[in-house]
């Protein structure tokens, strides 16, 4: 394991990487340019409405940062799994996060994992003598997971109390499991309602487009004139707001 310095990572922050910055960047103004170009046929029109969808991204970091989160509770479920069976074999805290790094390596063989990164700058900073609990609540803070807090709150009373560790850390551990099934549930569940969802948000952008090609000349007067770019941009409005209050519905969280 490398001493050299550590940085501390906050979770409720996401950061593009270059490419995956340029390629959202990318989507979102392809499909503003399209949809631009559909509703008013005008190429001023789907240049501006390309420029706007530059912003997606914008839009895209909270999905990325809930599955980023979602991913570091799982792989702290992983965590606390290891660190119950170290200390049920009556191993101190630092040699229960040396057998835990082991293990987590061993079982997230990529090298750029969350949870095996964060299990390192544990065990660095044990060995700088800095405090277990003081460790454990600034991991809480930067992940920004409630399950985490929960842990580190209640591990820091056993630590002074002379409470059952191995109990807290599996008490925990299946109040993760439990939460973790329920939100996959409701995630099957909701699974085919959000496949409509895009199926409504879809239509009506192929039904212009279907339009246009077999009627051009009758559907020409919502292009043309000042009432007809009126008609689309209201049309627009709706379809944009469907799509808020349908995402807000089914934004269930936890």
């Amino acid at each position: 394991m490398d001493d050299n310095c550590y940085s501390l990572k906050d979770y409720r922050k996401y950061r593009y990487k270059p490419l995956e910055l340029i390629f959202y960047s990318a989507v979102g103004a392809f499909t503003m340019g399209i949809v631009g170009w559909v509703f008013y046929h005008n190429c001023y029109i789907a240049l501006f409405a390309a420029l706007l969808g530059l912003f997606y991204p914008k839009i895209k970091i909270k999905k990325l940062t809930e599955k980023h989160i979602n991913m570091l509770r799982l792989q702290f479920k992983d965590m606390l799994y290891y660190l119950g069976s170290s200390l049920s074999a009556g191993r101190s805290v630092e040699s229960a996060f040396t057998q835990v790094y082991s293990s987590l390596k061993n079982l997230y063989t990529d090298g750029k994992n969350d949870i095996v990164r964060e299990t390192e700058i544990i065990l660095k900073r044990l060995r700088t003598n800095e405090n277990i609990e003081d460790i454990l609540k600034d991991f809480a803070n930067r992940s920004g997971i409630e399950e985490i807090h929960h842990f580190a709150d209640v591990f820091s009373v056993c630590k002074r109390s002379g409470g059952n560790l191995v109990e807290v850390v599996r008490t925990t551990s299946r109040m993760i499991s439990e939460r973790i099934e329920i939100k996959q549930e409701i995630e099957t569940s909701l699974a085919g309602k959000k496949q409509e969802q895009r199926i409504m948000t879809l239509s009506p952008v192929l039904m212009v487009i279907f339009i246009s090609k077999m009627s051009g000349e009758f559907i020409q007067p919502l292009f043309s004139t000042e009432a007809g770019r009126a008609v689309m941009t209201i049309s627009l409005l709706m379809i944009g707001i469907g799509i808020v209050i349908s995402n807000r519905i089914m934004d269930i969280r936890f």
